[in-house]
Parts: structure tokens; sequence; C-alpha cells
């Protein structure tokens, strides 16, 4: 009966006499081999010697730990040299009689060939070996392409807003001209025209950089209140002008996030809320929420139809036709896109509730700093209503376009500014003498050895005191602008409408004592 088993199976079936080395092989067993039984004698040096050299170590200590009673299952794979010259892949299983002391005398087992499972197998790894090597190649092309995308955005946007802000400071200085009424009016509609482009390309540009990867959060400290301050305060001229009041609740709570994006999204929103107020007032608040800020901006504006409110955040969606807008077009839709996704790379949750007709408010939650200390430093001090710098204040200018230099030399002269202006740190140290400025300006890249930075360092070492000011430049490359900033210097991105640069000018004059502006 166990012959007939033998011959029948479709295993092959071997047994092993251990003490005499004899062993059986059944017919199914020799096929695999390619080898006809009998003539051989069955011996385990038979299967030695069929088997593959590679596996021989493996295959031996596996029999000698299954003998020795160390592991009680015996299963193996291996290779056997055929006949015709290839190798038989085989999944060998065992059982054993074992005597008293539990040492295997006699083992007994089957021989399955698994040559196509494996070869299978191996297909099957080849092709992932392959594909997983095209995802590594695209996924360093896409890098490659990342990496390039932002540095093209990066010099791009600089060139790109080397002349908006020429033109943004030249308009700023035509304000101080004697103009016939439609020439104020075509004035007046060219400063529009202008704030419209300028948004529309920050979008357009942060967008770009979002989508390319090129932003990377660095998270840390944030006071709120200076935070949200700084913020508004680049709209608050605007909103005077239509009628609006932007108000600021004052804050102590300490965020942590990204000062930067986080800031980028506060300015979506409030400007989202601006273009669809037409009147009334917007509000920035900072509200703790356990171990969150929840930071809110509410409006009075036209609302948002419930059907619109799921696709607010999505692409060039926008919520309310032109005509609702106080006749102004609300841009491409991407304000409050760039927010979602904005906070999304923060991992901040973001929301929104409107009525329409009624207003809306929109809202992000933040953690709160762990620390829940307060931040040193006083708030941004309140802007000055007429556009003049203080009586005799030496304002010194390093820029190297000339369009740019031309125009804000101009604008801070119509402000009442002494202005000494060059194109290098090295230059403005000749003209400027043994006098320190009460105000400068520097761009980040200047011409010379040194940059912007690096100019504020070396005239506050040769007057030996903090010289304020600001530094301007048309980069948003964050972490190269912090890498250049060790001493935090108040940094103000082009173009900057002269408003805008007039308020931060100003509150740079008062953080450091300088009289008040007349």
């Amino acid at each position: 009966m166990l012959q007939l088993v033998a011959v029948a199976a479709n295993d092959g079936i071997w047994g092993w006499d251990v003490p005499t080395g004899r062993s059986f092989y059944s017919p199914r067993w020799w096929e695999l081999v390619g080898e006809q039984p009998g003539e051989t004698e069955p011996h385990i040096d038979v299967f030695y010697a069929f088997l593959h050299p590679d596996d021989r170590d493996r295959v031996l200590h596996a029999l000698e730990a299954f003998i020795a009673g160390g592991q009680q299952d015996y299963r193996v794979e291996f290779r056997l040299r055929h006949r015709d010259g290839g190798w038989r892949w085989i999944l060998s299983r065992g059982a054993a009689v074992r005597d008293a002391d539990g040492r295997a005398i006699r083992l007994a087992g089957t021989h399955t060939d698994i040559t196509e499972r494996v070869g299978a197998a191996d297909r099957l790894e080849r092709i992932v070996a392959e594909r997983t090597a095209d995802l590594v190649a695209m996924r360093d092309r896409a890098e490659v392409s990342a990496a390039a995308t932002a540095k093209m955005l990066s010099a791009t946007s600089h060139d790109i807003r080397q002349p908006l802000q020429a033109m943004a400071l030249l308009l700023g200085s035509l304000q101080g001209e004697t103009l016939t009424d439609p020439g104020g009016k075509a004035l007046e509609a060219a400063r529009r025209a202008l704030i419209a482009s300028m948004e529309l390309l920050e979008d357009l540009l942060e967008y770009s950089r979002l989508d390319a990867g090129a932003l990377r959060p660095a998270l840390g400290p944030i006071d709120l209140r200076d935070l949200l301050t700084t913020v508004t305060e680049g709209y608050a001229v605007d909103a005077r002008r239509r009628g609006i009041r932007i108000v600021v609740r004052p804050t102590a709570l300490i965020a942590h996030s990204d000062a930067q994006l986080l800031g980028r999204i506060v300015r979506n929103l409030v400007s989202n809320s601006l273009k669809f107020t037409s009147s009334g007032a917007i509000l920035v608040a900072a509200r703790a929420r356990g171990e969150r800020v929840r930071i809110q901006v509410w409006d009075t504006g036209c609302g948002i139809a419930p059907e619109m409110q799921r696709q607010i955040f999505w692409e060039f969606v926008q919520s309310a036709p032109p005509a609702q807008v106080d006749g102004k077009s609300p841009g491409l839709g991407l304000g409050l896109a760039i927010v979602e996704r904005l906070s999304r790379l923060l991992g901040h949750a973001v929301g929104m509730r409107s009525e329409p007709g009624r207003g809306s408010v929109f809202w992000i939650d933040v953690p709160r700093h762990r620390s829940g200390a307060a931040l040193q430093g006083d708030a941004m001090p309140g802007r000055s209503d007429l556009p003049r710098l203080p009586q005799s204040c030496r304002v010194a200018l390093i820029e190297n376009d000339p369009d740019v230099c031309d125009a804000l030399v101009g604008l801070l002269r119509a402000w009442g500014g002494q202005v000494v202006w060059s194109r290098s740190a090295a230059a403005l140290l000749s003209r400027i003498a043994h006098e320190p400025p009460d105000l400068l300006i520097a761009d980040w890249h200047i011409d010379g050895d040194i940059d912007g930075f690096e100019a504020f360092d070396q005239l506050e070492r040769r007057f030996q005191r903090a010289i304020p000011g600001i530094v301007l430049t048309g980069s948003y490359d964050f972490d190269e602008i912090r890498r250049a900033n060790p001493a935090l210097r108040k940094v103000v991105h082009k173009p900057v409408l002269p408003d805008v640069l007039f308020a931060v000018l100003n509150a740079e004059l008062a953080r450091s004592g300088f009289p008040a502006t007349r």
C-alpha cells in the first residue's frame, strides 16, 4: 500500500535512516532530477550531490537542527540540479521518528516542485523593481523640476516686482502734485489698477509656489498681537477711503505656527472680506479654545449663498459677481484656495460661516505656544493719517535698481525726508560721513560684497547704535531670508504701496523713540 502511495503521489517522497545514511526516493522524486529509479544507490549523499552549492550550508543547517530536536518543523526551499542542466526549485517538508533523547533517527517527507511559482515571484519582483526604479526616477525628476520651478519663480517674481514697485512709488509721488480734477481721477484710477495687478500677481505666484512644493514651514512662537496688527495695517488706508472700519481686537495670545505663512493666510482673509464689503466694518480677533487659538475675520459684507459655501475654498471660485462687491473685480478666485492649501500645509483647520446680506466670518485654528508666555516687544503703533515723515528726518537709502531708487528718493523727499542714497553700503558710508541716519532703507541684493541685512550690521557697528529701518526684497524664499536675517530686521516685500511703506517706516521710527510725525 505504501509503495502504491509513493508511486501515485504528485510530490517526490523521500525517507532517510539517519544512523546508516540509507535513503528512499520515490519515482516522482527521480523525475524531479531527470533520472531513472535504480540508476544510483539510494543514499543521503545522492541528495547532497543534486543540491545547489549556494543552498548547501542552509539546508544542512536546517537538517541538523531538525535532527537534534532544536527545530520542530522541517520546511526549507532549495534548488536541485536536473539532468538537462537546469535547476528545479523544491519545497521540502518532513517529519521525524525520535529516540528517547528526542533525537531524530528516521526522517520522511515530500519534495514539491515550486519552480513555476518561484519564477513567477522572480518576475513579479523584477517588475516591482523596475516600476520602483521608474517611480524613483519620476520622483527625482519631479524634485529637480520643482527646484527649478521654485528658482524660476523667485527670479521671475523679483523681475516683475521691480517695475511694479517703481510704478507704485511714482504714483505715490504724484499725489503731492497739483492736478486737475480729471488728472486726479485718472491718478486714482491708475492706483486702483496697480493695486489690482499687484494682488493678482501675488495670488498667482503664491499658488505657483504651492504647486511647485517651494514652501517649507518653519514653526515657532508668534505674538498674535503683532501679527494681526501688522497684517491689517496694509489695508487700513484703502478701508478708510471706502468708509470701512478695520478693528483688531487686542490679544496677548501666543500661537505656534509659521509666521510668514500664517500672516499670508490672515492677509488673504482680510483682503477677501474687504473685497466683498461695501460698508460697515471688518473685525480681526483671536480667541483661546483650549490648546488652540482661533483667529477670526468677521465682515459685514454681502455674504455667501448656502449652495456656494462648500465651494468657496476651491480654485477659481468667486462667491459674487463684480456688481455685488462695490464695482470692484474680486480677482481670480485664488485667495481662499491659497488659504485652504496653506492651512493644510501647516496642519491647521480652517472654516467659515456666512449669511447672505449680513456678512461672513472666516477662521483658522492654530496651536497655542506651549509656554503660554507673551513674547517681548510692544504692539506696532498706529499709523499716521498724513503722509509726512518727522521734521528733519535723515533717511539713508541703498538701492541698485535705478528706477526704484529714483522713485523712492522722490517719494521720501515728498514726505519731507532728507535723503542720502547709494547703490552699495560702502558708497553710503562714504556719503553720510560721521552723522548716522535716523532711518535706513536697504534693498536685500545691492552692489558690493555685502547685502542689505549686512549693511544694517555695518552701519550699527560704525555708529554704535541701533538704526531703525527696513530691508526691501522681491523674494519670497522665506528660508533664505531667515538665514540672511539673524538679527530679525523688518522685511518688506516688493511691490509695496506708498501708504503701506509710510506706515511701516513711521512705525519703525516710533519703535526707536524718534519724535512723532507731524
